[in-house]
């Protein structure tokens, strides 16, 4: 068996708490409230997912922001939702691939995938420890749920989908997996393991 992992809100957990604090700082709603308003959104997406550069995003967002609100304003609100990893994970992580395969399949920028690695590092693990390969959308310029991404996984590693375990907290990229024949399970944010033991 195969395993593919998303990594925001499945291996590092989300603070949206922290993030809504910040978000208000600069003037715009909590991420749901940005997600339901396609000018933020659109944009927010776009970045967020490693489509976008920094510049492009801060020109296009800050109309939006409180007057007086900086460019580093901005990417910090943007990148303070991802929190930590736990322990138990990163060991679920290592545990796993002593006998499968296990790869990170992420919607991420650049940013925040340096954000990611810190976390990893705390345990005194890198990314490439835990995983057999990474796929990152702001490397692919593909991002989840569009079916090239799967594709690009599949086509690197030569894995069947039948025989792949996937897990995501976004119902559009779960739809997207099982379409393309993954064994694919909706993981609640942060809370990975109420479905991993399940399919153990």
């Amino acid at each position: 068996m195969n395993y593919i992992f998303d990594l925001a809100g499945v291996i590092i957990n989300l603070d949206l708490e922290r993030d809504t604090k910040a978000l208000n700082y600069i003037g715009l709603p909590d991420f749901e409230g940005c997600i339901r308003q396609p000018e933020i959104a659109v944009p927010t997406l776009s970045y967020l997912n490693g489509l976008m550069s920094e510049q492009d995003y801060c020109d296009t967002i800050r109309p939006l922001c409180r007057e007086g609100i900086t460019d580093e304003d901005i990417l910090w609100a943007m990148d303070d939702v991802l929190d930590t990893i736990p322990q138990s994970r990163i060991q679920m992580l290592l545990e796993l691939r002593k006998h499968h395969k296990v790869y990170l399949l992420s919607n991420i920028y650049d940013r925040g995938w340096k954000i990611a690695k810190n976390a990893f590092r705390k345990h005194g693990v890198e990314p490439e420890d835990c995983f057999d390969k990474l796929f990152l959308s702001h490397e692919l310029q593909l991002a989840k749920p569009d079916p090239r991404i799967f594709q690009a996984v599949i086509n690197a590693t030569g894995i069947t989908p039948k025989d792949t375990l996937f897990f995501d907290d976004s119902r559009s990229n779960i739809e997207t997996a099982k379409s393309l024949g993954f064994q694919a399970h909706l993981a609640p944010m942060n809370n990975l393991e109420e479905v991993f033991k399940i399919n153990e």
